[in-house]
């Protein structure tokens, strides 16, 4: 059986090598700070002011608002993980893996458990750095502490909801193990299927169906306000229910297939 250390070794390389993975980090370090630096130049102070916090009220002002900006960013890390897998098959370097590693569950595991390390920590420099970037762009008194109204949680979730995504684009491109097609199928799951899903609920479920997609479930690992949405927990645990379900045929299909 080959070393684990050689196989965590090459696929670290092999993440690096490849140029989408520059282009996507690099588009997601200028997309989340920009954004959410424009949203927290924007606020008002004299109407945020006269608001209620956020963690007391629903309607309440959300000095973590601008961290919504991480969900512009879940298309370039879904694209991300779809590349991960697809791109070793558009080139043919599949071939070298696999005679290097037989066992391809086991490629695909450390594959993912690389790709989900560096992403966690290009996330968590991400999140946090917007975060300070942002608090300190509010007017005066409105901005939040850490250790204020629960923000490290939001902080903790926003990093979280950023590894799902890479995950599910993950599980997608294994699945797939075609660029085009694996972007496309990542799209049409995780945003127009999600989108529609609540349509097929009757009309007096859809509010709480819309709170089970990836982008409400998203909302309630990203905001302080205390709406009727799943608490963190349990969101954390759908997602990872998500997750796992569409990581389940990829593994399956992997020993089953030719190369």
């Amino acid at each position: 059986m080959t070393d684990i250390r050689y196989i965590v070794r090459s696929e670290w390389i092999k993440l690096w090598s490849v140029r989408s993975t520059w282009w996507c980090l690099g588009a997601a370090a200028v997309v989340v700070p920009v954004f959410g630096a424009l949203a927290a130049s924007a606020v008002d102070p004299v109407e945020a002011a006269a608001l209620p916090k956020a963690w007391l009220a629903e309607d309440g002002f959300d000095p973590l608002e601008p961290l919504t900006a991480v969900l512009l960013a879940q298309f370039v890390f879904g694209v991300l993980g779809v590349l991960t897998v697809t791109s070793e098959y558009s080139t043919g370097q599949i071939h070298s893996s696999l005679l290097a590693v037989p066992q391809r569950r086991r490629l695909l595991t450390v594959k993912l458990a690389v790709l989900t390390a560096v992403v966690a920590a290009v996330a968590t420099v991400l999140v946090f750095g917007t975060f300070f970037l942002t608090q300190a762009l509010h007017p005066d008194g409105l901005g939040i502490g850490l250790a204020e109204g629960g923000a490290w949680k939001v902080l903790l979730g926003c990093i979280a909801y950023l590894l799902f995504i890479t995950v599910f684009g993950f599980a997608v491109g294994a699945a797939v193990r075609g660029t085009g097609s694996g972007i496309t199928l990542f799209m049409a799951v995780a945003f127009l299927a999600m989108s529609a899903l609540p349509a097929v609920f009757p009309s007096t479920l859809r509010d709480q169906a819309v709170r089970y997609t990836f982008v409400g479930l998203a909302e309630s690992l990203t905001t302080l306000q205390p709406d009727p949405r799943p608490g963190m927990p349990a969101a954390a645990l759908f997602l990872a229910a998500y997750a796992a379900l569409a990581l389940a045929p990829a593994m399956l299909l992997a020993e089953r297939r030719d190369n």
